[in-house]
């Protein structure tokens, strides 16, 4: 015999679902990290255009992604680590957070990052970076998304939480004005 509760859903012909989802198991996420880590932090340095807040903001993405991983994460996976990426980016979400308050001051500072460049083209490097951090912040992500990631419009909307369409505008202005901004630093 049924309780009265259940019964009163089964004579009005209500099926309730009661099933919890079912989560992704986190090796699975952290295959995908260690996969794409170099990726997540080279797409998040070109975006920010310093190494060390990069590396901060991919570790803030990550944790954000380990918290709310996507379901279907052998489809979805990838895109939502970017995602996840570019909102810490956009919204400075560090991890470790940094200290507030007095404590700021007493932080010891990092050495800063130095990387070896042939002579020969530092000078094209430095022009591409140049035009690259003027492009405004959500075109350049729609730029760095389809160019260095590789992603088609559907999964760059994904990234951007937005349309594919709007994904596609986003890349062809950032086309233009990238083009633009670079012909006018190189000349």
């Amino acid at each position: 015999m049924l309780p009265p509760k259940l019964a009163c859903t089964c004579t009005h012909n209500v099926m309730i679902n009661v099933a919890a989802p079912v989560l992704p198991d986190a090796s699975a996420l952290a295959g995908l990290v260690r996969e794409h880590l170099d990726d997540l932090v080279t797409y998040a340095t070109h975006l920010v255009g310093d190494v060390d807040d990069a590396v901060e903001f991919v570790a803030g993405g990550i944790y954000h992604a380990s918290r709310y991983p996507p379901a279907r994460i052998q489809t979805d996976g990838r895109v939502a680590l970017y995602r996840a990426v570019t909102r810490a980016c956009r919204q400075e979400q560090r991890f470790p957070p940094r200290p507030h308050g007095p404590a700021r001051f007493f932080r010891r500072g990092k050495p800063p990052f130095h990387a070896d460049v042939d002579p020969g083209n530092a000078a094209r490097i430095n022009t591409v970076k140049r035009a690259l951090m003027t492009v405004a912040f959500e075109r350049r992500a729609a730029l760095l998304l389809r160019d260095l990631a590789g992603l088609d419009y559907r999964q760059i909307g994904m990234a951007l939480e937005c349309s594919p369409d709007a994904a596609a505008r986003l890349l062809a202005g950032a086309r233009r004005e990238f083009g633009t901004v670079y012909r006018e630093i190189a000349i």
